[in-house]
C-alpha cells in the first residue's frame, strides 16, 4: 500500500471497511509505515498527527473519542465506525506458564478510537443528564 493509495477519500473507505480488531491493527501498522516515510522525508509531525491529517477532509475535520464528544453535548450516531490512531503507551504483564518462570513485563500501544464531527449528533436533553 503506497502513501497515495492511503490518502483522502480512499483512506476513509479502508478504515470503515475494517471488521475485526486484527484488520484495524494491520491497517494502522501499514498507514504508520507510510507516515514514517513522511517523517524520514523531513515531516516533523508525529505518526498520529500525520494520520489525522490524512483522515481530515471537508466532511471530517474535528475528531474526539466517544466520551469527549459526550462532554461536548454530542453522541455518536448509531452504526458509525471509528477512525483509529495509536493510544498512549501502556505497560502490561504476561503471566508465566509455570511457576518456575517469571512474569514478563512489556509495553505496547493500544488502538485509540475517534469519531469525527460528521459522525455525531446533538444529545437530547434527557440523554445529557
Amino acid at each position: 500500500m503506497t502513501v497515495t493509495e492511503t490518502q483522502n477519500k480512499t483512506i476513509h473507505e479502508m478504515v470503515f471497511s475494517c471488521e475485526t480488531k486484527e484488520e484495524k491493527k494491520d491497517l494502522l501498522r501499514s498507514l504508520s509505515q507510510n507516515a514514517k516515510l513522511k517523517q524520514q522525508a523531513g515531516d516533523e509531525r508525529t505518526v498520529n498527527q500525520i494520520l489525522m491529517d490524512w483522515y481530515t477532509n471537508e466532511t471530517h475535520h474535528e475528531f474526539y473519542n466517544f466520551w469527549e464528544w459526550k462532554k461536548h453535548g454530542k453522541k455518536v450516531k448509531k452504526g458509525e465506525r471509528a477512525f483509529f490512531v495509536w493510544g498512549k503507551k501502556r505497560k502490561a504483564t504476561e503471566k508465566a506458564e509455570n511457576s518456575n518462570e517469571e512474569d514478563k513485563e512489556f509495553k505496547f500501544y493500544p488502538i485509540a478510537y475517534l469519531f469525527s464531527n460528521a459522525q455525531v449528533e446533538p444529545l437530547k436533553k434527557a440523554e445529557n443528564d
